[in-house]
């Protein structure tokens, strides 16, 4: 009988479980479909080092998952708890009909099964359509051919079954619980208690308000100031900003009506005043889940924006270091030289050279400051012991012509300045153009380029400083003194087609190491070598990884926002019904109701998305700064196409909330 009435309650209550149902089934499919990562092995052609990669990101994939399914089971609970609320009549009349509070938890259960039985098929249907789409999509970023068949990962489903699972029954307890916990004269009269102002008093709220305006600032402001290093103050960043989005929306619950009243126009036009009571009332009453979905925002917006931010870097800039087939680094010349006498007859190299950097220890980076106001930002006790990186004028030519660049022209008192880190641009470009005058092992030199390229000095990974100049500058040779030794030493080869890259490579390695054993080094020492196909195969796999985790985490967080905002809304529309009947009998329009409806949950979803975007322009530029290691940013894109997932998600679930609250009107007037 239970599970008739339980069936029937499904049935019949479909449209009021939809968005609950909908969450449920795309939270399966999410799971599902970023776990099955490896299961698409079966369908790519991948070499063994990219097998590695994927197999390195979906163990990635399997921990963030970990960290999903208890926000989604967080999500569903909190789902959960407001169609309770919502039933709290239906219940109190089983009661008052002589059901005992077990047997409507026994209800309640069968509900859950259904429910839960019900999204799981749909959600791993889903998961299983849109996983293949994810195959496709790894195929092209990893640029192999896709041998295609349709695959389903058994390992996937099983986790996904059991994580549910778990999360449907921790549901039903919850449900037991709660029931257990109403008394008859609670759910009789659910619905007829009017929220109370949290901030009573106009002056209080605006001290309030100011208070989360100056804690907000002062995050914003210690943030940007930090920079790169922003990652020391980064608790009382979180804090500041935490309790300043929380003031800031339990302050406006105070001032904000009598504020817009200010405006009589404004106020009494339609039904403004209505629908602004309702807005005043559901900020009181949920201020703090409407902080909590801000942040959830927040971090929605970063981990979209952010993960194809690096993803395009990461592509874009893996070009520019890549300028040969092998790139050998130390800080010991006498490896590299030795490493090149070894290779000297060696049939497979097509050409290569060395590319030396020297130091002078007087010529440090505080000597730019007089040319450079961004380097007056700079803690001058770090700038006074950072030297810039200087190269012979025929070595830095010769490292030019074999990249097709043409050569640099100095005479005897000029340099070149450069840097091959897009993060520097903007403390060289200033220099450029004023005529620096520089002491270089005692004697005067002078900056004369207006412009220049970033240059790559040999093979690396994006962010790898070891080929990298900081601030370079490029001399004549007759300035490096005869006994002047070199800071570090780059050989870079270009290979004849069809030697493998990677055996080569094996063999330099080895043979550096066992040079570098064959002497007592002392103090700070590298070595390094690296290959263009190891780093296009690296950059792929640190590309593709931080697409997907970006994605996964993105979406997560933000149908988890849209989730909460809804059914806010939608717990909460049977309660203002007899308010509408009210203003229907008065004379208003049904155009005007709809259009009041659509006003008051469009600010109740804007208001916490605002403050989010206003949060990630601050946050977004502040890892900007650190992600700028890995080369020039491509912001629009991905901001781009970051609006357009909340778009298509938040706005997916904005419609829903506002036909499902019109239906829910239209249903208790019937």
């Amino acid at each position: 009988m239970y599970f008739k009435l339980a069936l029937k309650n499904v049935k019949k209550s479909y449209k009021d479980f939809l968005i609950y149902f909908l969450t449920l089934a795309f939270s399966v499919c999410l799971f599902y479909t970023f776990n099955s990562f490896q299961a698409q092995q079966a369908v790519l052609n991948l070499n063994k080092a990219q097998s590695q990669i994927v197999d390195s990101i979906s163990v990635i994939m399997g921990l963030l998952s970990n960290f999903v399914s208890v926000v989604l089971a967080f999500l569903i609970l909190y789902a959960n708890s407001f169609l309770i609320k919502r039933r709290k009549r239906e219940f109190g009349l089983y009661m008052l009909l002589g059901m005992p509070k077990q047997q409507i938890s026994k209800v309640l259960v069968y509900e859950t099964l259904l429910i839960g039985l019900i999204s799981l098929i749909a959600g791993i249907a889903l998961g299983l359509l849109i996983s293949q789409l994810l195959t496709v999509l790894t195929a092209s970023m990893f640029t192999v051919t896709l041998n295609y068949h349709f695959v389903f990962s058994f390992d996937s489903t099983f986790i996904t079954i059991f994580a549910f699972a778990v999360i449907f029954f921790i549901v039903m307890i919850f449900n037991a619980f709660i029931i257990n916990r109403y008394k008859l004269i609670d759910l009789i009269t659910a619905g007829h208690r009017n929220e109370k102002p949290r901030v009573r008093n106009l002056w209080l709220s605006v001290l309030i308000f100011l208070v989360s305006l100056a804690l907000l600032g002062y995050a914003y402001y210690t943030a940007i100031d930090k920079g790169m290093m922003f990652v020391e103050t980064l608790t009382p960043i979180i804090l500041a900003g935490s309790i300043g989005t929380v003031l800031f929306f339990l302050s406006l619950s105070g001032f904000l009506l009598k504020f817009i009243q200010t405006s009589k126009r404004l106020y009494y036009r339609k039904l403004n005043m209505f629908v602004l009571r309702q807005i005043n009332s559901k900020i009181n009453s949920n201020f703090l889940s409407m902080s909590v979905v801000c942040i959830m925002l927040l971090l929605s917006i970063g981990a979209l924006s952010t993960g194809i931010t690096l993803r395009n870097t990461i592509n874009d800039s893996t070009e520019v270091t890549i300028p040969f087939n092998y790139t050998g680094v130390s800080n010991h010349h006498e490896i590299i030289t030795e490493l090149v006498q070894y290779a000297k007859d060696d049939s497979r190299i097509k050409n290569q050279m060395v590319i030396n950097s020297y130091q002078d220890k007087d010529l440090t980076a505080d000597l730019l400051v007089p040319y450079s106001k961004p380097m007056r930002k700079l803690d001058p006790k770090n700038i006074k012991n950072t030297p810039l990186d200087i190269y012979k004028l025929s070595e830095f030519n010769r490292k030019r012509e074999l990249t097709g660049k043409p050569k640099l022209s100095l005479k005897a008192n000029e340099a070149y300045m450069f840097t091959s880190l897009d993060s520097l641009t903007e403390y060289v470009d200033p220099i450029l153009g004023k005529n620096a005058v520089l002491k270089l092992y005692g004697k005067e030199i002078t900056v004369t380029n207006k412009a220049y390229e970033l240059e790559q000095l040999g093979t690396a990974q994006a962010g790898y400083n070891v080929t990298s100049a900081s601030i370079g500058l490029v001399v004549d040779d007759a300035y490096i003194p005869n006994n002047a030794l070199p800071a570090s030493s780059i050989w870079n080869v270009n290979l004849n087609k069809g030697v493998s890259e990677k055996k080569f490579q094996s063999e330099m390695s080895d043979k550096m190491f066992e040079l570098q054993g064959q002497k007592a080094y002392m103090g700070h020492s590298y070595l390094a070598n690296e290959t263009r196909s190891g780093v296009l195969e690296n950059a792929v796999g640190t590309s593709v990884m931080f697409t997907y985790v970006g994605l996964y985490l993105g979406i997560v967080f933000l149908v988890a926002s849209a989730v909460i905002l809804a059914l806010q809304q939608l717990s909460e529309a049977e309660d203002s019904h007899h308010r509408y009947q009210i203003l229907k009998k008065i004379g208003a329009e049904k155009r005007m109701l709809n259009q009041s409806v659509l006003m008051q949950i469009g600010i109740y979803f804007i208001m916490p998305l605002g403050l989010a975007i206003v949060h990630s322009f601050i946050g977004i530029k502040v890892v900007n700064s650190v992600l700028i290691l890995f080369g020039k940013l491509d912001i629009m894109s991905s901001s781009l196409f970051t609006a357009l997932l909340i778009l298509i998600f938040y706005g997916s679930y904005f419609l829903l909330t506002y036909f499902g609250y019109n239906r829910i009107l239209q249903q208790e007037k019937a």
